[in-house]
């Protein structure tokens, strides 16, 4: 038995040994995101005798609301949830009627996990109009967003989003500018063009030399192309090559469609991926694509930004996986670390959602990567989503046509596309 076992120990140690020169693939370890659970509370419809808000929580297990009559209303979070209503989901609309017109009422609401909680500030609204008890339309909301990573990383910005199904006045808008103009400038320009009254507007597309690179259509028109060409480097030598990039449309019906476009004779043609492009194998298409070959077919969205890469496909995170596929990187995208970032998506049930974030310690915010910019659509339930022009060239305006965020240049760039969120009469 003595010898059996110092056997057993003998190859038990070269088997050891044996896998300590053995090559093994690193199991990566990205880091999460690390945050506060919190509670808001939007009034997004009210009347003479009624208000209906919308109470959201973010990173909780449990969220509860409560009112009171007056304007002034102070409870802790354990009073809250003992006296309040709890809501089922991350939010949920609450219609309160049989109110007394002429009569504030305040509004609060906590949230909380295992270890964490907060409080929401009262929100005081008075019943004696038919209009919301805010500066955006039924069903659209404008706030900031703040999140901190496990590395010490904090993001900043700005998300807009629109229920276009729910408020049939609110438009999505994409918009040629020639020439270029700022975003607060393109704000005014667009309160012009009887499209309706904006209430939020980014910047669009990729562009050079003050003309747009991205495809743009408005009401049906395409008003510019995605660029049919890249310059990708192989072996040290740049080639030409052919980009097929994501954008993002509203069809004839109303409802919302992400693809991967590229424009033949100006006409924009829906792809069912990148194609065979790739610049980590350094392989590209030798053509343009065509229909014929790629299974393509023509697309004709009412409404259409081009950007890139795709962020949220059906659902799905899918930053990196289209990011080369896309040549985005060639461009100077900077898909895996921290920038300025702007975006736009939609989800199934007709919101869209746009999404500015500061970077390059702006605002004290270090910007996103792609996959964690997608992380928040998918979060937000967006069913698609799709990068835009970033860097410097992020910029978000509000109601009022002020900038909101911090472009990273120190000031804001002229942009020949802009998204805009407005509202018809």
């Amino acid at each position: 038995m003595k010898k059996l076992s110092f056997l057993t120990i003998l190859m038990a140690c070269i088997g050891l040994c044996c896998s300590c020169n053995t090559e093994q693939t690193p199991e990566y370890v990205f880091p999460q995101s690390k945050t506060t659970p919190t509670a808001t509370i939007t009034p997004i419809e009210k009347g003479t005798d009624f208000i209906t808000i919308l109470v959201k929580s973010t990173y909780a297990t449990e969220c509860a609301w409560l009112y009171a009559e007056g304007e002034s209303l102070s409870k802790s979070q354990d009073q809250i949830f003992a006296e309040g209503t709890k809501i089922t989901g991350e939010e949920q609309e609450i219609k309160i009627e049989n109110l007394t017109p002429e009569t504030a009422y305040t509004f609060i609401a906590a949230a909380k996990d295992e270890r964490h909680g907060s409080v929401c500030a009262p929100v005081t609204i008075i019943t004696a109009s038919d209009a919301p008890e805010s500066n955006y339309p039924k069903r659209m909301t404008f706030e900031p967003f703040e999140r901190t990573f496990d590395d010490g990383g904090i993001a900043k910005g700005y998300i807009a989003i629109a229920d276009l199904k729910a408020n049939k006045n609110l438009r999505f808008v994409p918009t040629l500018l020639d020439p270029a103009m700022t975003p607060t400038s393109a704000f005014e320009h667009f309160s012009t063009l009887g499209m309706g009254t904006p209430y939020a507007l980014t910047n669009g597309g990729f562009f050079w030399d003050g003309k747009s690179l991205s495809l743009c259509i408005t009401d049906g028109e395409v008003k510019s192309i995605a660029t049919e060409l890249a310059y990708p480097t192989v072996n040290g030598e740049q080639i030409i090559a052919y980009p097929v990039r994501a954008a993002l449309g509203q069809m004839p019906d109303g409802s919302f469609e992400a693809t991967w476009v590229y424009c033949i004779n100006r006409q924009p043609y829906s792809f069912p991926s990148p194609l065979d492009n790739d610049e980590q194998t350094e392989t590209y298409m030798p053509a343009a694509p065509t229909p014929e070959e790629y299974d393509g077919v023509l697309w004709e969205p009412q409404q259409a930004i081009g950007g890139g890469p795709m962020l949220v496909y059906r659902g799905e995170n899918v930053a990196m996986k289209y990011y080369y596929r896309e040549i985005m990187h060639t461009g100077g995208t900077s898909g895996q670390t921290r920038q300025p970032r702007t975006a736009v998506g939609a989800s199934h049930d007709g919101k869209v959602m746009l999404l500015v974030c500061d970077g390059r310690g702006n605002n004290g915010s270090d910007g996103l990567t792609l996959s964690e910019m997608a992380d928040i659509f998918v979060e937000k339930g967006m069913y698609y989503a799709i990068n835009l022009d970033g860097g410097g060239s992020s910029a978000i305006v509000d109601y009022d046509g002020e900038l909101s965020n911090n472009p990273s240049d120190g000031s804001e760039r002229a942009v020949p596309t802009v998204v805009v969120l407005s509202e018809v009469e």
